[in-house]
């Protein structure tokens, strides 16, 4: 059978086995008509908590933390967190708060810093215009100053925090969630946390023994409650969690770009032939059409309760049975790569990190199964944005490729290293420890499968350095399957986009 599938920043036609099963997202659910006025009845009204005006007035001190851009992709054309903060800044103006005692913070946890077109960006004009640069700051998990140690939960785990969390009278977390991995008490604990305090659910043993981090009843979710209920004593805490749809596309982009139709697109087509970098300015241009569909406000768990209710509405399909093998063929898109650019490790994240963990309790594909993966793996990266990421591949991967062995000889030295905490703090990069959480967010799929195999790779030396299989041809790479599964073997094809999570009966 003939399918189209995005391949880096092209779409191509591929031919499947006639056998192969083709999974793909449910239909956009339809956008709220009012969702700032929603905003605001949710703040008057909110699950398991007193309304607003109850909680901040005229000398109240209030800090409102949003989540980075890193979500959703590709980034919206109008972003829901500004449109949500507008709405929570105007409530809070109501009941006399001062724009004076407001300060909104950019909760980028490890992620690196966001430069001030990339926050306006997400806030808009009105947002920016009221409150100024002034008022407006990222997360900086490094300044000694601006964090507070809380101690440990009773479990052990260590609580880290922005200080702003414990000397304002009130923080409202604004939350766009576009996967179950995100919101509830993650926001707080990640976003505005520490590396002593993440690195315990950011681990190889966490992420590849206790479940999908997808799933809320994974071990990673329940030390994130841990921490949170914990720092629920210390601060008091309003979550604000808006649903989005999975209409990627806006108007007329969606017919060229959606992957029902039998042919290339005649731009695709041409595409071709334009040099890569034109190709990535492209697609980095790119904007998505995502709408919100459900937002609620209050205690953080009783919110990420109905968000999740609405968020598996929207994104969940059943699959009946696990598969032989799985196919991916994905565009160049990952979080880390948000107004940025993909390199290598983003490429591994993107599929074994984000999509195959994508699925409550098991995955399509069986135990010791096979992966095809379709995708560039562009060589190089962004030498300021991804600094930590160069020497962890160029050294790291080449003497090992082991999680458990990594994290102990190598990531805390990256985790302290002045010249990564510099970039981090001051130039925009991602945290050293960052590029080790990118591999240990593919662990799971690497433990689970019994084979990778890559097809379309720009460069074999890469594949190889991640421990992966080299296919100069889908053709090829469904024989070599053949040599571990046998004839006749299953095929499972996730068609992406828009992302999705399976529930495999």
């Amino acid at each position: 059978m003939h399918r189209l599938a995005f391949y880096g920043d092209d779409i191509v036609r591929v031919e499947l086995p006639e056998r192969t099963r083709i999974v793909a997202a449910p239909p956009p659910i339809a956008a709220m008509e009012d969702y700032q006025g929603a905003v605001k009845r949710s703040l008057r009204d909110p699950l398991g908590c007193p309304p607003l005006a109850d909680l901040a007035g005229p000398e109240s001190r209030v800090t409102i933390a949003f989540d980075d851009p890193c979500l959703p992709l590709p980034p919206a054309l109008k972003d829901p967190r500004g449109l949500a903060v507008e709405a929570v800044l105007e409530e809070l103006f109501s009941h006399g708060v001062k724009r004076e005692r407001i300060n909104l913070v950019c909760a980028v946890g490890l992620h690196r810093k966001w430069t001030e077109r990339e926050l306006k960006h997400i806030l808009g004009k009105r947002v920016w215009a009221v409150m100024g640069s002034s008022y407006i700051e990222n997360h900086d998990a490094e300044n000694p100053a601006g964090n507070v140690d809380l101690g440990r939960t009773e479990e052990g785990y260590p609580v880290e925090v922005n200080r702003r969390l414990l000397e304002s009278d009130l923080t409202i977390y604004v939350n766009v969630n576009w996967t179950s991995m995100n919101g509830g008490w993650k926001s707080y604990m990640v976003g505005l946390g520490t590396y002593r305090s993440i690195r315990p659910h950011h681990n190889p043993s966490v992420l590849t023994g206790g479940g999908t981090v997808m799933d809320p009843g994974s071990e990673f979710h329940a030390i994130l409650r841990a921490q949170g209920r914990y720092l629920s004593r210390f601060a008091r805490v309003l979550s604000l969690e808006t649903v989005l749809n999975n209409r990627v596309w806006p108007g007329t982009l969606d017919g060229y770009l959606s992957l029902e139709k039998s042919r290339v697109p005649l731009p695709f087509k041409l595409s071709r032939h334009f040099p890569q970098a034109v190709k990535s300015a492209v697609s980095s241009a790119l904007r998505s059409a995502y709408e919100p569909i459900a937002v609620n406000a209050g205690d953080p768990d009783a919110v990420h309760e109905r968000t999740l209710e609405a968020l598996f509405q929207q994104q969940n399909v059943r699959v009946a049975g696990e598969s032989d093998a799985l196919f991916l063929a994905l565009p160049n898109i990952c979080p880390y790569a948000a107004f940025s650019r993909m390199n290598p490790l983003l490429a591994m994240n993107s599929a074994l990190g984000y999509v195959f963990n994508m699925h409550m309790r098991k995955p399509v594909v069986r135990k010791g199964g096979v992966l095809v993966l379709m995708q560039p793996f562009l060589p190089g990266f962004h030498h300021r944005h991804h600094l930590p990421y160069v020497e962890f591949y160029e050294r790291v991967l080449a003497e090992t490729r082991d999680m458990s062995e990594m994290e102990i000889r190598f990531e805390e030295d990256f985790a302290d290293r002045k010249e990564f905490i510099r970039a981090y703090r001051e130039h925009h990069a991602y945290h050293g420890v960052h590029p080790f959480y990118v591999w240990y967010w593919g662990g799971l799929a690497m433990e689970h499968l019994g084979r990778v195999i890559v097809v379309g790779a720009k460069s074999r030396e890469v594949v190889e350095r991640l421990g992966f299989e080299y296919a100069d041809s889908l053709e090829r790479a469904w024989s070599m399957a053949a040599e571990t599964l046998g004839k006749g073997y299953s095929i499972t094809h996730l068609s992406i986009p828009p992302i999705f999570a399976t529930e495999t009966g």
